[in-house]
Formats: C-alpha cells, structure tokens, sequence
C-alpha cells in the first residue's frame, strides 16, 4: 500500500475519489465490494479511502496498445 503524503488528504468523498482516479461512482461502487475497508462510513456520509484506492489503481495492469492496422484505400482515393 501506497503511503500517506502529507500534501494529499487521506479521505475523501466520493466525487473527489471520482476525479481522482477518473473511475465512475459505479465503478467505485464495484472496488469497495472487492476491497474492503476503501469505504468508510461517518455517520450518513461515506467517505473512500484515497491512499487505498490511489494503491487499487496502481495495482491495474498496463494497457497492451496495439498499433491500428493500415486503411485499406478507396477506389476514390486512388485517383
């Protein structure tokens, strides 16, 4: 796990973990049933874990990008 640095808050609400991590409320909702302990609950508001979540991200594997295959050309384009 990720440790804590002191410029960035341990806790946050959803819509900041949101822009953080680019990842939807859905998707969110589905990594606190994998990851217990990323939700927090302080009294009506639930707060996420940023430190956890930051690690959650970190631990995606990197995207294989393949370069797209060559366009075939029209017969307009060829003349």
């Amino acid at each position: 796990m990720s440790e804590h640095q002191p410029d960035r808050p341990r806790f946050g609400k959803i819509p900041e973990a949101k822009r953080r991590s680019g990842r939807s409320r859905s998707r969110l909702y589905e990594l606190a049933a994998e990851y217990p302990g990323l939700f927090r609950k302080d009294g009506k508001s639930t707060v996420v874990d940023l430190g956890l979540l930051d690690s959650i991200c970190e631990a995606f594997p990197t995207a294989e990008i393949k370069a797209p295959a060559p366009r075939k050309q029209t017969e307009a384009a060829r003349t």
